[in-house]
């Protein structure tokens, strides 16, 4: 038999009786008792929570006044609502025209969840995941809302993204690099020779500089899309950041033109860094072609290096940074600033505001920059302009000192010098047979390594260097290579291809000491590059 708390005879009312206390004391109690639990449950909330009645606050736990970091809770419950938020949520629309949307659902549905952009006290912008609730109470409405931080989560969201449009862009970068770069030494390697074969004053020549001109603009897509993906060849060495940006200061002001004024201030100290040259000066040289087209009127380009020592993991773009030493340089320009509405997406392959821009300009630098292991902050305002600070491990090495590339004539062959050529494509093949022997070399030529290999067999003629691709059907470079130096251990061994970094590592042809030309190169670049070896032996 169950007894109730009615029942005289239950030890409930037993007790009661006892303690002097009556049913109606004790419900009183109990529910003094959950008011005091949900009060507990309420401020002791890692999320924010908010009540809203008649459009004002009412009030908040202790984690929306952190969360959005007021100095009190008294001070966070005087402003309005419309004040925690931006003029602009994430997908172009305007907070007010949004937060009436969300309201409609969760008035329909009594609970919605969403996320949404919000505002903190000092201004910052964040993602914030909402729960709105909404209790009926009398004529009116109390609005029950739970708000939840997602900074972290959509800096992971983000990451992974990343990672899949830089795997999606490697693999079609990858692709498409060895067929295109193979295309391109035919292209500008015929037109090189037409033009060599033309008189000074002919016509044509204004023909063959447009077909050069197109193919290096092509040779440069391909290989932004190889910088953004991080696939693309480096070449790397210590440089002293203060000596790269002052050796291309006559090519900004040139670049930049009389409207802008280029100031630089350098770091007293050295900053070495290890980085393929060419590839640094990409990163200023297309920064700087940002900044120009963001200044219409003109102004002044402040480039600023420094030296950032980072004790603890500090978020510098969208990662954090590993504890070390830094060199940072800070691009600053004049100019309109660029649309908090468009922020995320400026480092995006293809993705430009510029009616005739690419959109790989700032992805190149993305790209370079972390394969680096950097990083990119920008920060912008319509008032203050735009800053990008770029992030690099300094090292403890002494910087190289720059060679600057000599244009004079290249060196002829030697008497009797000869050249074994393995290429398998035919009109590469062609046009490296007739530069090198004009040049006055002697050049055997095979379409892979096992037809190398058979010729040799059937005439073993004695040769000073192998220039042969790397990957081939049949035998590739590398394997002939090993081969034919058990036979051969005095020649010289240059490597040619189109392929990216990733397909050549797997093979040993990044290995040190390894000498490689990268396809698309010039008749001048390869003449250059063999006469090298040659002389060095």
């Amino acid at each position: 038999m169950t007894t109730t708390i009615n029942d005289p005879t239950s030890p409930s009312a037993q007790i009661l009786s006892h303690t002097g206390e009556t049913e109606h004391d004790a419900v009183e109690d109990s529910a003094a008792d959950r008011l005091g639990l949900y009060r507990e449950l309420f401020e002791r909330s890692a999320d924010a929570i908010l009540v809203i009645e008649d459009g004002t606050f009412i009030e908040c736990n202790q984690a929306t006044v952190d969360m959005l970091r007021y100095t009190s809770r008294e001070e966070l419950l005087q402003t309005h609502p419309s004040q925690l938020s931006p003029e602009f949520q994430p997908d172009g629309r305007t907070s007010f025209d949004k937060a009436n949307e969300m309201m409609a659902i969760a008035l329909e549905k009594k609970s919605h969840r969403f996320e949404r952009d919000h505002m903190r006290a000092d201004g910052e912008v964040f993602p914030v995941e909402v729960l709105l609730t909404t209790i009926p109470k009398g004529e009116g409405l109390i609005i029950h809302t739970v708000w939840r931080d997602i900074t972290d989560r959509k800096r992971l969201q983000n990451e992974l993204q990343q990672a899949h449009k830089l795997e999606a862009i490697g693999k079609l970068a990858g692709g498409i690099a060895h067929d295109f770069n193979n295309l391109l030494v035919a292209i500008l390697g015929n037109s090189e020779l037409l033009e060599m074969d033309l008189e000074p004053e002919s016509p044509l020549l204004e023909y063959v500089g447009e077909i050069q001109r197109a193919g290096q603009r092509a040779a440069r897509l391909v290989e932004q899309l190889l910088a953004y993906s991080r696939k693309q060849m480096l070449r790397t060495m210590v440089l002293d950041l203060n000596e790269v940006l002052t050796g291309l200061s006559p090519m900004l002001r040139h670049l930049l033109g009389e409207d802008i004024v280029v100031k630089m201030t350098l770091c007293p100290q050295t900053l070495a860094v290890r980085a393929d040259s060419g590839q640094l000066e990409r990163i200023v040289m297309n920064l700087a072609t940002n900044a120009r087209d963001a200044m219409h009127e003109g102004g002044v380009l402040h480039l600023e290096t420094m030296e950032i020592p980072i004790q603890n993991a500090r978020r510098a773009g969208d990662r954090p940074l590993n504890p070390g030493r830094y060199a940072a340089l800070k691009v600053t320009d004049a100019g309109h600033g660029i649309d908090e509405r468009i922020m995320n997406k400026i480092f995006d392959p293809f993705f430009t505001t510029k009616p005739h821009g690419t959109g790989l300009g700032l992805s190149t630098v993305f790209g370079i920059v972390r394969q680096s292991g950097g990083d990119v902050k920008v920060s912008s305002s319509s008032q203050n302009g735009t800053v990008f600070t770029v992030y690099l491990p300094l090292t403890e090495e002494a910087p190289t000192p720059i060679v600057q590339e000599n244009d004079s004539a290249v060196g002829r062959a030697r008497p009797g010098e000869t050249v074994l050529l393995v290429e398998d494509e035919p009109s590469i093949a062609l046009f490296v047979e007739r530069i090198l022997s004009d040049d006055g070399y002697t050049v055997h030529t095979a379409v892979d390594g096992r037809h190398a290999l058979a010729l040799l067999e059937e005439n073993d003629f004695p040769f000073d260097l192998l220039l042969t691709d790397v990957i081939m059907p049949n035998m590739g470079g590398p394997e002939l290579a090993r081969q034919l130096q058990k036979r051969y251990p005095d020649m010289q061994v240059l490597y040619a291809s189109g392929y990216t970094n990733e397909a050549l590592t797997t093979r040993g042809v990044l290995d040190e000491g390894v000498e490689l030309i990268q396809k698309p190169y010039s008749a001048k670049q390869l003449k250059r590059k063999i006469r090298e070896l040659l002389d060095a032996d």
